[in-house]
């Protein structure tokens, strides 16, 4: 069968780039809104990305496979974008209020068992019109599936970019979602040229309108009992400051940062260092000052304290909204603020300082995990003075640990360990890790005397409760407890305590669920790729080379591949830099914009071979062991664009050689696009829930390498030339 021309019989407008175009920008604008949404009211770590993109791409992929299926004719094209544009307003209230049918108290954390069936639900609703619409596209334009790729591509690289430079930092997720929604109605309207579809544009229209006018109410509704102050949604992430009576709380994405009116967590963040070095001139606190950490600091008179937050609006908020007390510790002259990464901070500083205080929350993201790894310690020993004291704490048991909560608080403690000479732990609900190259003391006496002979104003650290926290049977059971469980090291290639992190809060609520994944952590890595390649393998080996479809086939290990290597690329971009959280939509842009490129210089070729095919997949197998070498390598950021735009040019291209060999022999114009959205679905769903945090990332880039070698020696001996 002869390839199909590539004259369009049925335009759906008024060039046949620019529905795909419109399709590609709402597809990755509406994409990255709920990503973002999902991650504040479940649970918002890279799991819980890793489930809504995995469901997204599942369903794109069906509705991709259905429309072609089904023959759905393509002038119905319009219609479902109006439609599925309309209906993306009602998945973001239902995220919003799902903690009223699901009995969820607001900022309670759930666990994967409601995760994946919500995730799929709004998936099916969001993403299965889009994915329809493809087919519908390039059926259109007489079959020409490069031209609809190359716009669809452009698209969603706008998209991104528009997202992530013009919305994010000036808009709400809602009232950016209902911009986007407005400017897709409006361009379907005028580019569809029928006047009929005015009214049904109009309609979206108005449904957007309302995202906009209930974004306020809706969030007021959500934190009943709690008092709604303010809320900001910025490029780190969505932060909300809520009322309880007279204690005002901050929340980041859904995790709680801080609560005023809370001394004994601000005493003992602060106190238990500090004491340990009374006479310290300077000291480093990463995150948690506008809680109460400062004002405790600040009872020192010699120090001097860089104060380092992430994100600028923690602080402004803070300003507006907490107790004149700590208002005035953030004020005072004695105290830098820099509004920067803590991590980028301490590598880029040249400062030596007594006192390094992490005063984040546990290690319950990977963002979050990178302040726990044994690289990140081993860069705050370098930068603390002759004797100087590095310091966390996490939740823990008064009196009972659990196996998963001795597991997790075990790695923590042997990754401290493994970077500084000296480790000991305060007991407690929660345990004050601290770690010095020097002696330290948990002498109740000794601490309780220079609290009193510094005149300290203390509610919870002083005698009384010193005596009985710092019991010494207390602190020996527990440290032999940590010192006797076999722990691997947390580390910033394989981030282990988030995923230990997820076990604990599992089993508090679904003891079935956090049993499987313990039992995941006990394998060994190599039991977790094997099935893996195994099952690619038996797939290249089952599936003649003669099929209609086996050109196909490679974009099913496509698909997979450029999802878990972008996800890998983001995580170690997010070790390096910071939150990947804000760069998410540039980054997905420039992967966006080498499946443009791919496409464009696909279509100057006229005629396609097989061994067009075998050069590209073995370029993607050089690509791949380049990241491979280049994952030990601290990167700057403009790399990791790099990186993702040569990944899309391959993959654009390699999509567009396989379908055109397929077109020539079966009339199909979803299969190809549906293969290549049902593999990301597969590789989101296990990279970003299993395999990253328990086989690495080396090991998972390994199995990439090795799944691919295996599709391009089955491809050179299965395809004729």
């Amino acid at each position: 069968m002869r390839e199909l021309p590539d004259s369009h019989p049925r335009n759906l407008g008024l060039s046949p780039y620019l529905p795909p175009a419109l399709l590609g920008f709402a597809a990755t604008s509406f994409q990255v809104y709920l990503i973002r949404e999902f991650s504040v009211h479940f649970y918002g770590n890279e799991m819980t990305y890793g489930l809504v993109l995995g469901a997204w791409l599942f369903w794109g992929g069906m509705g991709s496979i259905f429309a072609s299926k089904r023959k759905v004719p393509a002038r119905a094209f319009w219609t479902i974008l109006l439609l599925a544009t309309s209906v993306f307003p009602i998945c973001l209230a239902a995220l919003r209020l799902s903690r009223f049918p699901l009995h969820l108290l607001p900022g309670e954390i759930t666990g994967l068992s409601l995760m994946l069936p919500f995730a799929l639900g709004l998936g099916l609703l969001a993403s299965f019109p889009l994915g329809m619409l493809f087919v519908l596209a390039v059926s259109a334009d007489g079959g020409n599936i490069r031209r609809v790729w190359i716009g669809e591509s452009l698209g969603a690289a706008l998209g991104g970019l528009i997202v992530s430079l013009a919305l994010i930092p000036h808009f709400s997720n809602w009232k950016g979602a209902a911009l986007v929604g407005a400017v897709v109605c409006i361009a379907a309207a005028v580019v569809s040229g029928a006047r009929k579809k005015l009214w049904g544009a109009t309609a979206a229209v108005l449904v957007l309108a309302s995202l906009w006018a209930f974004d306020l109410p809706s969030q007021k509704l959500f934190w009943k009992p709690f008092t709604y102050l303010a809320g900001r949604d910025t490029p780190y992430g969505k932060l909300q400051v809520v009322r309880l009576k007279e204690q005002v709380s901050l929340f980041d994405s859904g995790l709680p940062m801080y609560s005023s009116g809370d001394p004994a967590s601000a005493e003992e963040s602060v106190h238990f260092p500090f004491l340990q070095k009374p006479g310290a001139k300077k000291a480093l606190l990463i995150g948690g000052g506008a809680g109460g950490g400062l004002a405790e600091a600040l009872k020192y008179p010699e120090i001097r304290i860089d104060y380092v937050e992430l994100d600028p609006e923690i602080v402004r908020l803070s300003l507006r909204y907490l107790p004149e007390k700590e208002i005035q510790a953030l004020l005072n002259p004695r105290v830098r603020i820099a509004s920067r990464d803590g991590r980028a901070f301490l590598h880029s500083s040249q400062e030596c300082y007594d006192l390094i205080i992490l005063n984040l929350p546990e290690p319950a993201t990977a963002q979050v995990n990178r302040f726990y790894t044994r690289e990140f310690f081993e860069l705050a020993a370098s930068r603390l003075s002759e004797g100087g004291v590095f310091s966390f704490r996490v939740p823990s048991a008064e009196i009972y640990l659990s196996p998963a909560r001795r597991m997790f608080l075990a790695t923590l403690y042997q990754t401290l360990k493994s970077s500084f000479r000296r480790v000991e732990v305060v007991p407690g609900d929660t345990n004050v890790f601290l770690a010095s190259s020097a002696a330290l003391c948990l002498d109740a006496g000794v601490l309780a005397e220079r609290v009193e002979g510094l005149g300290l104003e203390t509610v919870f650290v002083r005698r009384e409760f010193l005596s009985e926290r710092l019991d010494p049977l207390r602190v020996s059971m527990l440290k032999a407890q940590l010192e006797g469980t076999e722990a691997r090291l947390n580390s910033d290639l394989e981030p282990l305590s988030y995923f230990y992190d997820a076990i604990l809060w599992n089993s508090q609520f679904r003891r079935v669920e956090a049993g499987i994944m313990a039992r995941l952590a006990r394998l060994p890595k190599i039991w977790l790729l094997v099935p893996l390649l195994a099952l690619g393998l038996l797939v290249l080996l089952i599936v003649p080379g003669k099929t209609p479809g086996y050109p196909l086939i490679p974009l099913l290990f496509l698909g997979l591949t450029q999802i878990v290597a972008e996800i890998i690329l983001l995580m170690w971009y997010q070790t390096l830099h910071g939150s990947a959280y804000g760069a998410l939509a540039s980054l997905l842009a420039a992967f966006m914009a080498g499946l443009f490129l791919g496409g464009v210089m696909d279509s100057r070729k006229k005629e396609i071979r097989p061994s067009r095919m075998v050069r590209l997949q073995a370029g993607i197998v050089v690509w791949l062991t380049a990241v491979y070498w280049m994952l030990k390598v601290p990167l700057p950021k403009a790399f990791f664009y790099l990186f993702l735009l040569i990944l899309g040019i391959l993959g654009g291209q390699l999509f567009i050689t396989a379908n055109r060999l397929f077109l020539r022999q079966k009339q199909d114009y979803g299969l190809g696009y549906g293969l290549d959205l049902l593999g990301s679905f597969a590789g989101a769903l296990a990279a970003s829930t299993i395999l990253i945090p328990l086989a690495g990332l080396p090991g998972l880039t390994l199995l990439l390498i090795a799944l691919n070698g295996l599709t391009l020696v089955a491809v050179a001996l299965k395809m004729k030339p």
